[in-house]
């Protein structure tokens, strides 16, 4: 630390209102520590047998095959994270928000507002980010010319197997040779690269906590590689003076493989995006699935062996011939041309002849040692141990190749491994690749899996065909539906009346269901109104100007259920001279019609005797 950093940290004021320092409880999981402080976990067996197993274990590598074919074999696709999204409050939009002006029902499509917190500062996702994405997935990632593709196959087997995933970003920093900072706006990320489970040792203090040792000391490291082998407990190197990483990981080939000159790398913050248990979080280190099964593993490859060799020159003797001769002599020189034989023709049986004084029924007994496979219950004893293995890792017993029964039993074993490709899809989206995004400066777009089984769209059209349907009904039956910018259907809580403020002043009916046509006897014709075609009463001649609006033959837009108020509205618009505007208004608003049946209806009913303004007719 040079003077002027010390000047500094003196004249820095120190907040005394927060405590200096927190205590975590300590890990429960026992690590063992290494010379330089790195912690490395104790498992039942070391990792790299697991891998050995993972590799060579038909049983094993099946599941993990197939979940990593399956995830993968769609390929990759960059998309949106959001159509919108508030810069106030931060809520995502997938649909344009747009801002409702004189009124409730007029929209100005031009502009955007958040519908939560009402703020005009709305973002849009940058296609020049796409752009950054895409470049990374057309071209090699390394110097070994490995895609995008072929590095996060090998991430999801590590945790697969491994149950840990490391991602190692090497970059070549850009670092002030006068104040030793580092310009990360021009570091420039070389290769990425994966790191071997087995060799890397967390770089922890015995709480979990990264990048402390167990004295609670901070632990940094240099950015310039030639210094990366030395531990710094101070933010500047001293060697170079240079601006210091946290520390993470440390990376030791001695861990894994025995070699002369072990090489030892320390990788600090900002290098590494590392994935600690799939199938069981931690803090540190995840544990493996392999070990839950390694015993049905080590049984299943035994049994292959035995396969193996029951068929094979090397499989034990298939029984023990007991032969009762008195001359020793002549029955050895026999067996061993019988021996001869068997050599040449191992799977025949070849007969004795030996001499004897006497002979008898029992003279050779003959002892048999292969039992069958179906005696031993092979075949039922390995589908178990496979099927046990499969469903840790949610494949089943379809995809090793075992008949199922019936096509039901099928899907099902389908449907069940689909949804373990897409949790292990969205831990690979989660863990890594939205991470990575966020490194590159991309927070507006994502690079995601495509989706193992791509979606039936007949079953997505029908399930909104139903839901169209129960829509229609609950307005039928007087609710009001409204459908919002997301695409979701709101639903009043209360049956609306359909009431219009304007007819409440002396003349009209606010109710929605008129009794003009009720009968009052059994047989007794309709009561003709002023509004019926030709019907008049005492004291009350028809209007020259009244509707001639019948129930037979509907017009489109007209149902049983809205009948009424499209009546009564028509009426009402003739005898208050309302405007063409205002009529399609009403019909819109309490008859539940669209602009242009409504137009039609005021057109074909009363546009012929009712006369519009000027402007109205335009």
């Amino acid at each position: 630390m040079g003077i002027i950093d010390n000047i500094k940290k003196a004249f820095t004021p120190v907040n005394k209102g927060y405590t200096d320092s927190t205590t975590r409880p300590s890990v429960a999981q026992p690590y063992m520590s290494t010379d330089t402080g790195a912690k490395l976990p104790i498992f039942p067996f070391p990792l790299i047998m697991i891998y050995e197993l993972a590799d060579n274990i038909d049983a094993i590598r099946i599941p993990i095959e197939t979940l990593n074919r399956e995830m993968f074999k769609n390929g990759f696709e960059i998309v949106e994270r959001f159509k919108y999204k508030c810069m106030n409050c931060a809520k995502t939009f997938q649909y344009a928000p747009n801002v409702h002006e004189e009124g409730e029902d007029k929209i100005d499509m031009n502009k955007v507002q958040c519908d939560s917190c009402m703020s005009y500062d709305m973002r849009r996702p940058v296609p020049e980010h796409r752009k950054i994405l895409e470049d990374i997935m057309s071209k090699p990632v390394n110097g070994n010319m490995q895609n995008m593709e072929d590095l996060a196959r090998q991430l999801e087997r590590d945790l697969e197997i491994a149950d840990n995933a490391y991602l190692l970003m090497l970059k070549n920093y850009w670092i002030d040779d006068t104040t030793g900072e580092i310009d990360q706006a021009k570091t420039e990320i070389k290769e990425l690269l994966r790191i071997d489970p087995p060799q890397v040792a967390m770089i922890a203090d015995s709480d979990g906590r990264i990048g402390y040792d167990d004295k609670r000391q901070k632990i940094w490291v240099c950015p310039r590689f030639e210094h990366r082998d030395k531990r710094q407990y101070t933010d500047r190197c001293d060697v170079c003076n240079a601006r210091c990483l946290k520390a993470i990981i440390e990376v030791n080939s001695v861990y894994s493989i025995g070699i002369p000159h072990p090489k030892r790398v320390i990788y600090g913050e900002g290098e590494v995006i590392w994935k600690a248990g799939k199938y069981k979080p931690s803090l540190i280190y995840g544990l493996s699935p392999i070990f839950a099964i390694w015993s049905k593993a080590m049984s299943l490859s035994h049994m292959d062996e035995y396969i193996r060799k029951y068929f094979d020159k090397m499989r034990p003797p298939r029984g023990l011939l007991v032969v009762a001769s008195r001359n020793y002599e002549t029955f050895r020189k026999s067996w061993d041309a019988l021996e001869q034989k068997a050599t040449e023709a191992p799977y025949m049986i070849h007969p004795l002849m030996v001499d004897s004084d006497k002979g008898g029924k029992n003279m050779a007994n003959w002892i048999d040692f292969t039992g069958s496979l179906q005696e031993l219950q092979f075949i039922e004893v390995r589908k178990e141990l496979r099927q046990i293995i499969g469903a840790v890792y949610g494949v089943l017993p379809l995809y090793y190749g075992e008949m199922v029964g019936g096509w039901s039993q099928e899907g099902l074993q389908v449907t069940i491994t689909n949804r373990a490709v897409k949790w292990g899809q969205d831990i690979l989206y989660k863990s890594f690749f939205k991470k990575f995004a966020e490194v590159m400066g991309v927070d507006d777009w994502d690079l995601k899996l495509v989706a193992g089984e791509e979606t039936d769209k007949l079953s997505e059209l029908q399930r909104e065909g139903v839901e169209i349907d129960n829509m229609a009904k609950l307005q039928q039956m007087g609710f009001k539906i409204e459908r919002t910018h997301t695409g979701e259907y709101n639903v009043s809580k209360e049956v609306q009346e359909y009431e219009n403020p304007e007819l409440t002043n002396g003349r009209g009916r606010t109710t929605a269901a008129p009794k003009e046509d009720t009968t009052n006897a059994q047989g007794e014709p309709k009561t003709r109104t002023p509004t019926d075609e030709g019907g008049s009463t005492q004291g009350a001649p028809p209007s020259s100007t009244s509707t001639t609006l019948s129930q037979k033959n509907y017009p489109n837009g007209i149902t049983p259920t809205n009948f009424d108020v499209v009546k009564k509205t028509l009426q009402t618009a003739v005898d208050f001279g309302w405007k063409k505007t205002q009529t399609v208004e009403e019909l819109r608003k309490y008859a539940g019609m669209t602009v242009r049946n409504a137009r039609d209806i005021v057109n074909n009913e009363i546009g012929m005797t009712h006369r519009w303004d000027d402007e109205e007719n335009n």
